[in-house]
């Protein structure tokens, strides 16, 4: 194998090689990760909030001092799936993220965002206390939902049960 002269690599021990196979400082760990989708991470620094597009290999940084408000809405089609958009200060509105389904780990990244910047508003105020509300209301969907084919489950068995007897039973 040739070596370039002009090649300026140079040999990097294994230790400084992150994961991604990029040498340099090892990556600062998230105070809250918030995985959702297909290969999505939000992420909360002390310092920023960073949303992460694995597939797309995308990263975009908001810096928790250019924040003046995190926005939470439902999403358009489907309510659940929520939109995350920050009011920046330069009166610029940005939609962070489209289709948040994790709201557990969201509630945990806005309680530790309130504990790291309580300067930074929420909209709605009651941040916290909405997403506990809609963690209450996916849990008794889901039940409903899973009832209802229960149910359905039944009452066909107990159908084929009156069937087979009328059929044994009947006249022949």
């Amino acid at each position: 194998m040739r070596q370039d002269p002009n090649d300026e690599r140079q040999d990097i021990p294994l230790s400084d090689v992150d994961e991604d196979g990029v040498a340099g400082e090892s990556p600062q760990q998230p105070l809250v990760r918030v995985r959702y989708g297909l290969g999505k991470e939000l992420n909360l620094y002390p310092d920023a909030i960073v949303v992460e597009l694995h597939e797309q290999r995308e990263e975009t940084r908001y810096e928790l001092d250019t924040i003046k408000r995190l926005i939470l809405m439902p999403g358009e089609y489907v309510p659940s799936k929520w939109v995350v958009m920050l009011d920046l200060d330069d009166e610029t509105t940005v939609v962070a993220v489209d289709g948040m389904t994790n709201h557990r780990d969201f509630r945990k990244l806005v309680a530790q965002l309130v504990e790291t910047r309580p300067d930074i508003e929420l909209d709605p105020p009651d941040m916290d206390e909405q997403i506990a509300q809609a963690l209450d209301i996916k849990k008794r969907n889901l039940f409903g939902c899973y009832g209802f084919v229960a149910a359905c489950a039944i009452l066909l068995y107990i159908i084929y049960l009156v069937v087979a007897f009328i059929g044994a039973h009947g006249p022949h």
